[in-house]
């Protein structure tokens, strides 16, 4: 009998230490999705005749989708059960990609990425829902850290995989979601502890569907911030999609039955994990796109080259997870780990600036490490706070929302860099042309670099170095700016996480 015990007893274990390290590969399918589908997405327009509009909507229908449906899916999983939920929104993805795969027109090439943004936003929050459930007393730092690490690797080795496939045939990019989907399947059934629903009442439905439209709607909206910061439109569909949202938490203190817990926006831990989360998702995605953009456009480096000088970043920020994982185990506070997250993501955009006249991509990649070392480092008190503080009758919502805030703070990162770029170049090439051109020359001049940004024909020689320069000038603007940022919110979290521990230890009963 002892023996039986003590076999079955060893075998949970060595599920256990399996069960942090799925997470983490299940996390990456919807991370390498929307990559997966942007590699694909020239293939697709081609054999599917989309027109400008439906292009724009193929390519953010994924995001849109995670965004407003993830919340109510963690609300879902609360109440049939975690894993269940994680099965099921597997199946959901596969159904969703395979829709994709076979598309016959952009209508349905659409559609089966909205089906595939529902299914793949659940995934991602189960699983890191589960992680509170896998960890080991006092050890929660750590496994987000590994969780965070077996993630980083996944995404690199599914969004390359994904991208051999894109280059045969756009089709064939979107099996490879499915088929990772139906493996994990079998594995989440095998080493993944089942978890009872933990709700039964009823919860607010029209809120829910307040969140879902506000967010589509306001995202929407910052996504046209990329063509024009001055659109009175763009401002009215955002201003339409923060009305809405405002409606949601208007409506979520006037129910009986609230489905998210306003009240945590008014808490300085998940404040806090809100400024850890703009860091790590604003800054991923800034720094990110316009490097890449930076060494395409001035560079002149393929985007195969590009995937290679990206490698020494990535890496960093799978080992910078690991190590600060176990500080953190050790001792160094969620406190320390954001500040030091913003202060190193601002070194490094300062470095970035510096390096920005250089023609050399190597010259970039110390910045780029740092940039991923802080980020990592925001990313760990991010993942641990929104844990802590959900709430049991609201553990699902909460730990989802990571995912919401995520898609919006990453969305904000893509838009605005692009915005401020742009303009800042246009700008430094019309003042440098003015001397020597006019008005109709200079307007002529900037179509032309309009159409090498889209199709790679380079303009008379003048008008690209006046380009170059002034797209490096607005390139050395921005990272300048998004360092400020970075240590602002950083110093303004550090600051809430100690103004929230406070409140904890004088709420405690004294001895």
């Amino acid at each position: 009998m002892n023996t039986a015990v003590t076999t079955t007893a060893t075998r949970s274990r060595a599920l256990a230490s399996l069960g942090i390290p799925l997470l983490g590969v299940l996390a990456p399918i919807q991370g390498s999705a929307p990559n997966i589908a942007a590699t694909a997405l020239v293939g697709a327009s081609r054999g599917l005749d989309m027109v400008g509009g439906d292009q724009a909507l193929a390519a953010s229908m994924q995001t849109l989708a995670i965004a407003a449906s993830v919340i109510t899916t963690g609300l879902l999983a609360d109440r049939i059960g975690r894993r269940r939920m994680l099965v099921i929104a597997l199946l959901v993805a596969i159904a969703g990609q395979l829709l994709v795969a076979a598309a016959p027109s952009a209508i349905v090439y659409i559609a089966g990425q909205a089906v595939s943004g529902v299914g793949l936003g659940a995934v991602y929050a189960a699983a890191f829902a589960y992680i509170q459930v896998l960890a080991a007393p006092g050890r929660l730092p750590a496994a987000v850290a590994t969780f965070a690490a077996v993630a980083g690797a996944s995404s690199v080795l599914f969004t390359f995989a994904g991208g051999l496939l894109a280059s045969a045939d756009w089709r064939l990019a979107f099996v490879l979601v499915p088929i990772l989907s139906a493996l994990s399947v079998v594995a989440v059934v095998v080493l993944l502890p089942a978890v009872p629903p933990s709700l039964t009442e009823k919860r607010d439905v029209w809120g829910q569907l307040l969140l879902t439209a506000g967010m589509v709607v306001f995202l929407y909206g910052v996504s046209q911030l990329a063509t024009s910061l001055t659109d009175p439109l763009t401002w009215g569909v955002m201003a339409v999609g923060a009305i809405l949202l405002a409606g949601f938490v208007w409506s979520q203190t006037r129910v009986a039955h609230p489905f998210f817990p306003v009240g945590l926006f008014r808490r300085p831990l998940f404040l806090a994990a809100l400024c850890a989360g703009f860091v790590f998702n604003f800054s991923v995605a800034a720094s990110f796109l316009q490097l890449t953009n930076l060494w395409q456009y001035v560079l002149g480096l393929a985007p195969s080259a590009v995937a290679l000088w990206q490698l020494p970043i990535t890496l960093t920020s799978i080992v910078g997870a690991i190590l600060l994982g176990r500080l953190m185990t050790k001792g160094m506070s969620d406190q320390t780990s954001l500040l030091l997250g913003g202060v190193l993501s601002a070194v490094g955009f300062v470095a970035a600036a510096l390096a920005r006249e250089s023609d050399s991509p190597l010259a970039f990649v110390p910045a780029g490490i740092l940039i991923a070392l802080g980020v990592t480092a925001a990313a760990l008190p991010y993942g641990t706070l929104i844990l802590s503080e959900a709430p049991a009758e609201f553990y699902g919502p909460v730990t989802s929302s990571r995912t919401t805030f995520g898609q919006l703070f990453y969305s904000l990162g893509t838009a605005l860099s692009t915005v401020v770029v742009t303009q800042l170049t246009v700008h430094g090439i019309v003042g440098r042309l003015n001397a020597g051109m006019t008005e109709s020359e200079v307007a002529a001049a900037l179509k032309s670099v309009g159409t090498y940004a889209k199709d790679g024909v380079r303009p008379d020689p003048a008008v690209f170095n006046a380009a170059v320069a002034a797209y490096r000038d607005g390139f050395g603007i921005l990272m300048i700016s998004i360092a400020v940022i970075s240590v602002v919110v950083g110093i303004l979290g550090s600051r809430l996480i100690a103004r929230g521990r406070r409140a904890v230890a004088a709420a405690e009963p004294r001895g």
